[in-house]
C-alpha cells in the first residue's frame, strides 16, 4: 500500500529549511531516485508560520529505508536547528 511522510517544520527562519530541503530533494531524489519513490512536494506556508515536506512511497519498506539513510537523517537534522517544533505524519494514500 502507498505511504507519504509529512513532515511539517513550525518556524520562523522558513528560508533555511527550505534551502536545506530543496538541496535534499535535488540531491537524492531527483537525481537519482531511491527504491520505491513515488514524489515529494516542499510548501512554505508563510501565513501559519510552517514548511511542509512531504514524499510519497510504493510501500512502507521504501519508506523506512530511506528514512534510515544518513542523508536523510543529516537533513532532518539541519532543519532542526531552525525549527521551533516538527510533527511528523505518516499516511496511507491512494
Amino acid at each position: 500500500m502507498p505511504v507519504a511522510l509529512e513532515i511539517t517544520f513550525e518556524t520562523t527562519q522558513a528560508d533555511h529549511i527550505l534551502t536545506q530541503l530543496r538541496a535534499y530533494k535535488e540531491r537524492e531524489f531527483d537525481r537519482n531516485p531511491p527504491r520505491g519513490f513515488l514524489g515529494a512536494v516542499i510548501e512554505d506556508h508563510p501565513e501559519t508560520g510552517t514548511v511542509v515536506f512531504r514524499s510519497e512511497w510504493q510501500d512502507d519498506d521504501a519508506l523506512e529505508y530511506t528514512r534510515d539513510s544518513a542523508p536523510f537523517e543529516a537533513c532532518l537534522d539541519l532543519c532542526d536547528i531552525y525549527a521551533d517544533g516538527r510533527d511528523d505524519r505518516k499516511m496511507e494514500i491512494g
